[in-house]
Parts: C-alpha cells; structure tokens; sequence
C-alpha cells in the first residue's frame, strides 16, 4: 500500500497514473478494513486531491479516482484517532504523529490499546523496540514515549507490558546515544517507580 501510493506520488504519465489507482482501488475494495487506515496513514486522500487537480483526460482513470475517494471519504467519516494510532503501530514504524503527545487521546484510549486484539499493538510495539533503528531513533523515543503514556493511564496493566519486555527495554534505551531517546526512556521508567512506590505504601 505505501509503495503504491509513493509510486503514484512520483508518476509523471497519465497512463502509470490510471494504472496504480486502478490498483489502489481495487486492494482498498478488497481489504477494506486492513488497507483503509493504512491509505490514509500514508496521505492517500491528500495526494488524490493533488491528483485532482491536474488536467486528467483518461475517464476509466477519472471513474476510478471519483470511486477511490469517495471510499476514503466514507472511511475517514467513521475513523477515529484510535485506529490511526493502531495503523501507525502496525505499520511497524512510529513518527511523531499527533496522537503521541495528546493527553486526552492517552486518557480516551490507553485500555483500549492494551486490550485490542489480546495485546496484539503492545505486541508490535515490543517488536518495534527491539529493533536498533540507527537510522531514525526517533521511533524508540516515541515508543517509550507510549510506553510511558499507557502506565501512567493503566498503571495496573503495568506486569502485562513487563511480560513482553517492555520495561526491560526501556531500561536499557537509558544507555542509548541519542539524548531524545533517553530523556523518553527516562520519563516512561518514572511512571513505573512512581507507581511501583505507589503501591509499596
């Protein structure tokens, strides 16, 4: 899907064009509910409109553009933020979207996260930081960033995310170079302690 929508980015024939959003089209009827938070994770209704706005002759490439947005439209209606954040997840890389710094989204939606598909998002989320990424650490900041975010909103879901690794790996990331990194390990590692003294009380 995101190579789909880079390749349709960079088309300069009208002809290339009319094929991709053919194709895009036809996945995106296909797999409505696995490829639609990705299209949009990847700007595809954004890049449409760009499109739209160019002199396209092609009519079967007019029809399929009318039919592609207009099922991006009716999807975005219904999306919430949730599932973009689950897109974003599954998409195996993070950014610093607007979800990750918004607390109502945290207070709205960190059970839901935990709980979604039996853990399946912290699950990805332990394979993201296990990963080194050398060439962007930003998305291990983000991590323990969430991280952080879901014990402070869920402090009792805590031993589930130390059963994947979680706060191990957060305290490793404490030795990383990169100074975001350890400044985000360091905030997510004092919800755990806080909350762990909490408790001793």
């Amino acid at each position: 899907m995101l190579l789909y929508t880079q390749l349709l980015r960079l088309s300069p024939k009208e002809k290339t064009t009319r094929l991709l959003v053919s194709t895009l089209y036809s996945l995106l009827s296909a797999n409505q509910n696995t490829l639609l938070p990705t299209a949009v994770l990847a700007r595809l209704p954004s890049l449409l409109q760009n499109l739209a706005g160019r002199q396209l002759t092609d009519p079967d490439l007019q029809q399929d553009m009318a039919s592609l947005q207009e099922l991006l439209e009716e999807y975005t209606k219904t999306k919430t933020t949730f599932d973009e954040y689950v897109a974003e997840v599954n998409s195996g890389h993070l950014r610093w979207s607007p979800p990750h710094r918004n607390t109502v989204f945290w207070a709205e939606n960190a059970r839901k996260i935990l709980e979604y598909e039996n853990g399946a998002v912290m699950r990805k989320m332990a394979d993201i930081m296990q990963k080194p990424w050398d060439s962007d650490k930003a998305v291990l900041a983000i991590a323990c960033n969430d991280i952080g975010c879901l014990v402070r909103e869920v402090p009792e879901k805590r031993s589930q995310l130390e059963k994947l690794g979680l706060k191990t790996r957060v305290m490793e990331l404490m030795g990383e170079a990169d100074e975001n990194v350890r400044w985000e390990s360091l905030r997510a590692l004092g919800g755990w302690l806080k909350y762990s003294f909490d408790t001793a009380k």
